[in-house]
């Protein structure tokens, strides 16, 4: 484990000083992970040790697998060139009854103008700002935590064409977030993907690496991606088919994900999680809708489940499982 092998605690009453044994650190990891996320910055401040301590990928597992029990949606929205960043209770059971419940304002970032996605891995999220750099608008990548309020801005992207795809994934493996950058040409009515960059940290610097895409193929403009189990997926094209895509965020390697007969790209108005798999939300008319869930990902097996929804409305971005 990084940091200190333990920490010493120490209280102070009105006239003496009181030392605590030593305290291993998994025992202080195991109680801070029950303190609030807004809390976590006033630890960092209590003991340098604490510091260290909370940097550690031992305390962010703990952390989310304490808060998953109690999970919470996270909702996202754009006004006036901000994201709004908010969060509610999650209902427990899918047949308990809705009613009204008070969100949690935690913060806003500037998102510059134009339709921009807003993508959540493991309690972060990535946005694309658009700040004007020497008389230039600039498409700049921000990762930030809603919960703490912190954000963090990072370098920008050196690409030839402007027309940039971004997606933000993690390597449950390694332990390692990626975002996964793709600049989308259009040469004699042909458009594809031409560069494909990702950026790591790595000798503790964030840099911008070209990796290698075997296949022609470009994101839809305005489709969010999802990571589930460090695969990273997005609904794209391929010779005017529409496909989806898919991005293994620890090999780096990309793979085509053939959908089954019967099934229509052209409708799908969202891939989501369900149960630790990829489903392709799928609304063709009326209330009628369709979940197809990639129950096998290597022989690429789908299960249909048909669903009646109460509102035909589908527009609002709305990411679960926060």
């Amino acid at each position: 484990m990084d940091g200190p092998e333990n920490s010493r605690l120490k209280i102070v009453s009105l006239d003496t000083e009181l030392s605590i044994e030593t305290i291993p650190n998994e025992l202080i990891i195991e109680i801070l992970s029950r303190v609030p996320a807004k809390s976590i910055a006033t630890c960092r401040r209590v003991l340098k040790e604490w510091k260290s301590l909370l940097l550690t990928p031992a305390f962010t597992d703990s952390f989310l697998t304490i808060s998953s029990a109690q999970p919470r949606i996270l909702l996202t929205f754009k006004c006036s060139g901000k994201w709004h960043f908010c969060t509610a209770p999650q209902p427990q059971h899918l047949d308990e009854e809705l009613s009204v419940v008070e969100a949690d304002y935690h913060m806003r970032l500037n998102g510059g103008s134009g339709p921009e996605s807003c993508l959540s891995v493991q309690g972060f999220t990535c946005l694309i700002d658009r700040p004007k750099i020497m008389g230039k608008y600039e498409r700049v990548p921000v990762i930030c935590n809603p919960s703490t309020g912190q954000h963090l801005t990072l370098p920008k992207v050196k690409a030839k064409n402007s027309d940039l795809r971004t997606f933000f994934g993690y390597d449950p493996i390694k332990k390692q977030f990626k975002v996964l950058c793709m600049t989308v040409t259009n040469y004699r009515k042909q458009v594809n993907s031409k560069e494909h960059q990702v950026l790591t940290k790595e000798k503790g610097r964030l840099s911008w690496r070209k990796i290698i895409c075997l296949f022609p193929h470009y994101p839809e403009r305005e489709r969010d991606g999802i990571c589930i189990n460090g695969i990273l997926y997005y609904i794209a094209r391929s010779d005017n088919t529409c496909l989806i895509a898919s991005f293994d965020v620890g090999s780096e390697e990309f793979r085509l994900i053939n959908m089954p007969e019967g099934s229509n790209l052209t409708y799908i108005s969202a891939l989501v999680n369900f149960k630790g798999k990829l489903c392709a939300v799928v609304v063709n008319s009326g209330s009628h809708g369709e979940l197809w869930v990639l129950d096998d990902t290597q022989k690429e097996k789908w299960s249909k489940h048909s669903f009646d929804s109460p509102n035909t409305d589908f527009g609002s971005k709305v990411n679960m499982g926060y």
